[in-house]
């Protein structure tokens, strides 16, 4: 389970080509694939730990697809300029940036707020105040609702 996981659901976990050259954290916010099929996920375990599911070996991670996690929220409607705006209950999560890597897929160290011009990443189930930026149980949007 991530470290930042708000409820169990036993639902898909996947393997991955981790990125190269980078140490994903767990919990960390990732995109798998690009535009609006990409697959919101957040991984499993650090690939530094000793315990699966991260094969140093094989390069491959773990992430969870599905349920509610934890993670860092913007209550921002606009990156750049910043334009701060409040996220409530039910609003819409959208993942900003970050860096996507052509081999793995994979899309990582995106920032979550409330941006539209981001890719969808989930529904927000707790708010966050305009400009604050907060951690904040987020429901994936590949979870079945």
């Amino acid at each position: 389970m991530a470290t930042n996981q708000a409820f169990e659901n036993f639902g898909p976990r996947i393997q991955l080509l981790a990125p190269a050259s980078q140490n994903i954290a767990s919990g960390a916010v990732l995109l798998f694939g690009k535009g609006t099929k990409a697959i919101a996920c957040v991984a499993e375990n650090a690939q530094n730990t000793t315990l699966p599911p991260y094969d140093s070996n094989s390069g491959y991670i773990t992430v969870q697809t599905t349920g509610a996690v934890n993670v860092s929220v913007k209550g921002q409607t606009q990156s750049s300029p910043s334009a701060g705006a409040a996220i409530n209950r039910g609003d819409a999560v959208y993942a900003d940036g970050g860096t996507f890597d052509a081999t793995s897929g994979i899309t990582y160290g995106s920032t979550l707020d409330g941006d539209s011009n981001g890719t969808f990443f989930g529904i927000a189930l707790d708010p966050v105040a305009a400009g604050a930026t907060t951690t904040i149980r987020v429901l994936l949007k590949n979870a079945p609702c």
